[in-house]
């Protein structure tokens, strides 16, 4: 395989994440310290409240339940009451493609965004992202389909290829943090740097959230990758 395809998946994962949008609604949280991955029973409960939703209509899903990867969910806290769950979609959709609902502490469904990954008519990577059932972006990538195996083949930062201060130290930062390439490391350093530089109120659950899914899959913590910003 070649280095250029092997590095298309933290292409689309910068594009989808800086794609998605977030509303107002989710932005309780006060820092991003207070983000916890849930595990167990407290994580199934989360999960069980989303699915409910989405039978009794509370959610419009445009993704099918039924390719919902419920064993790979991933369920946190951002702070604030606020619980968010991260389905897989599996079936037509590549790997990279979920649902993200963010719950209160009372159960009920704040918001729900969906970021779905196809192949186009063109035989191109299609981005699609959803605000509580409405289309927000739809991006054609420019990057050949490929399957998921060749989706997961990625080479990770160069830990020694890091700049004094900037974007790109930002970008070098993130990358030998998550374990993710170049390309995806500078996009989420750009794509996310706008809430992440000096978390608010209203900023911090929202960078949570952009970052939280590379920091959930990297084993990292959020507020490890949001230290990178203090490069800038």
């Amino acid at each position: 395989m070649s280095k250029v395809k092997k590095s298309f998946l933290p292409i689309l994962l910068a594009i989808a994440m800086v794609s998605m949008g977030f509303s107002q609604n989710a932005a309780v949280a006060q820092t991003n310290d207070e983000m916890e991955v849930l595990t167990g029973s407290a994580a199934q409960e989360f999960v069980d409240v989303t699915l409910n939703a989405v039978q009794e209509g509370e959610i419009e899903n445009i993704a099918d339940a039924s390719t919902y990867d419920l064993e790979g969910s991933v369920v946190y806290t951002v702070g604030g009451g606020v619980t968010v769950v991260t389905l897989p979609v599996q079936g037509e959709y590549a790997i990279i493609s979920n649902v993200t609902v963010f719950i209160d502490e009372h159960n009920n469904v704040l918001q729900s965004n969906e970021m779905l990954v196809s192949q186009n008519d063109e035989g191109n990577f299609k981005v699609e992202t959803y605000l509580d059932g409405s289309l927000l972006k739809s991006v054609d990538t420019d990057l050949a389909y490929m399957d998921d195996e060749e989706l997961l083949s990625e080479n990770t930062v160069d830990p020694s290829e890091v700049e004094v201060m900037g974007v790109g130290a930002v970008a070098a930062c993130i990358g030998a943090v998550l374990g993710v390439g170049s390309a995806a490391s500078y996009l989420i350093a750009v794509g996310c740097g706008g809430s992440c530089v000096a978390p608010t109120a209203v900023t911090a659950p929202i960078c949570a959230a952009c970052i939280g899914g590379f920091a959930v899959v990297g084993g990292a913590g959020v507020t490890a990758v949001v230290n990178c910003f203090n490069f800038l």
